[in-house]
Order: C-alpha cells, then structure tokens, then sequence
C-alpha cells in the first residue's frame, strides 16, 4: 500500500509505501541509482545481505544517493514501510551533509538513535498501514518542518535537475545561482552527497524509465535521442551502470529490480507504476 505524504510535507517526503514479502528461500534483489534517500523501516526484519560493495545495514537501513545499482540477498518474512526522502528532507531529518551518507547504508540507529526506536514501537501498534501513514505525516511534520535547510541555490539545483530530467546544464544551474561552476559543485556535492553532473546523469536515466514504460514507449533508438542520449549504445551503458541492466533486459518478466524515481516505487516483474507489495497488484 503506498501514498503520499501530507501536503505540508511535499518538499521534504516523495513517498510512503508500505510493503509485507516473505521470501522463503534466499531471493536477489536489485536496487537502482538513487538521487533521494531511501528509508527503509523494518517492522519485521529479514535476513539481508548485500553482494559487493559496502556492507547493507542489517535493519531499518538509510540508503544515500548512490551512482551504482544495489544488489542484495534476503530471505524470510520482511514487514514495514519505505519513507523516499528528498536531500531537503534527509538534510533536515538527519542534520548531516548527504555526503557522509552517499553510496553508502546506514542504519537508522545510527542516524537517529532512540528517536527511531520509539518510532518503530508507534508504528508496530498501530493496526494498518493508513495508520501508520498518519503516525509518519506528525512526527515527520514536527522533526522535519523547523529542521536544518539546504542552502537555497543547492536545493533550487537539485530540483532544477530532477525536474527537468537531466537536461539543465550544470554551467546553466552556476550561473542561476551566482556562483562559480566549481564553487556550486563542491556545495552540491557535499550537501547532497553526489556531484550536479552526477545527479543529472541519474535523473536522464529516471527519465527514459519513465518514457520506457508509459502507455506508449518509443523505440529505444528515439528514447536515446529524446532522452539526450548520444545513441543507443549510450542508452545501454548508463542503464548498465547506473540500474544493473539495459532497457530491454529491465523489461524482460523476472527482472527483480526496485527503482525510486522521486514519486513512484517501481517492482518487477509486476509493472513498473506503482506497487502494491501485499497484494501484488498495480496501484495504477
């Protein structure tokens, strides 16, 4: 079951959704680039754990903007909600620069110590998700609403790039801001944990993914060029890089991988719309 979170909450919460699996033998699990921060809060924990890379924290893991896929292993019952949070709102929740947290999992424990063990206890006695959706909306709206900003030009940016799909230049974004294109760049890289090219690159990458499973997908040829791609062979690296695999693989049914694009959580082999992880069913 997923939602959106408050109105007041827009600039700070993409996303919630509330998700149960049980996965009784180990399964693999992919998840791609991210330009938010994804909160994962384990009601019931299972057994995880990542293939390569850095180590994925054990429960309740953080996980910062990134410029490669994720892949990990779980096995057992898994209950719990996903919080997607914009770098405004990692910023303001957290009270760390993105930095210190890219490509990287984190526990929430670690981040937030006992304020996120009484959460966790809140949302475990409330019955059904819309509860714990409510539970999530205050207490975001009383950490999140007076808690430490962006620097407005490194804000404005990162949702100029989002927005816009990759397709502002960075120079363009520098000049908007009044700053040197070096000076925004280092502000933007430690403030958000990526670098502007870096963000843009993901969101062009969010973009085709968008256009690729809408109702009417364009050959990938014309998704290239209406994506800025240089070619199609240019389409196909980046998915690689940056989702695990290339468009016609992502589509193909069994391809288990997770995709946060700002407001939609994507699932294969279950269309890529929006999931309803209990049921299995698309919510759109």
């Amino acid at each position: 079951m997923s939602r959106w979170p408050d109105r007041r909450l827009a600039r700070w919460v993409a996303f919630y959704l509330a998700f149960q699996r049980n996965a009784p033998v180990p399964e693999t699990r992919t998840v791609g680039a991210l330009n938010s921060v994804v909160v994962v809060i384990d009601l019931e924990t299972p057994v995880r754990h990542q293939v390569g890379g850095s180590p994925l924290a054990a429960e309740s893991p953080v996980v910062g903007l990134s410029t490669a896929p994720l892949t990990y292993t779980r096995v057992g019952r898994e209950r719990g909600i996903i919080v997607e949070l914009t770098p405004l709102g990692a910023r303001a929740l957290f009270g760390l620069p993105l930095r210190e947290i890219s490509n990287a999992s984190v526990g929430i424990d670690d981040l937030l110590g006992g304020r996120a063990r009484l959460l966790r206890e809140e949302l475990q006695e409330a019955q059904e998700s819309h509860q714990r959706f409510r539970i999530l909306d205050r207490w975001l709206a009383s950490v999140l609403l007076d808690g430490p900003e962006l620097p407005e030009p490194v804000d404005r940016s990162w949702r100029h790039l989002t927005m816009s799909g990759g397709a502002v230049k960075v120079d363009d974004l520098a000049r908007r801001a009044g700053l040197s294109r070096q000076h925004l760049s280092t502000r933007f890289h430690r403030e958000v944990g990526l670098p502007p090219k870096a963000v843009g690159r993901i969101a062009r990458c969010h973009h085709a993914i968008r256009l690729l499973t809408g109702t009417n997908p364009p050959p990938l040829p014309r998704l290239a060029a209406s994506c800025g791609y240089t070619d199609q062979a240019h389409l196909n690296r980046d998915f690689r890089l940056l989702i695990g695999r290339t468009p016609t693989a992502l589509l193909r049914p069994g391809s288990v991988t997770d995709l946060h694009l700002g407001s939609l959580f994507s699932l294969h082999p279950t269309p890529l719309t929006g999931t309803n992880l209990e049921a299995g069913r698309p919510l759109l």
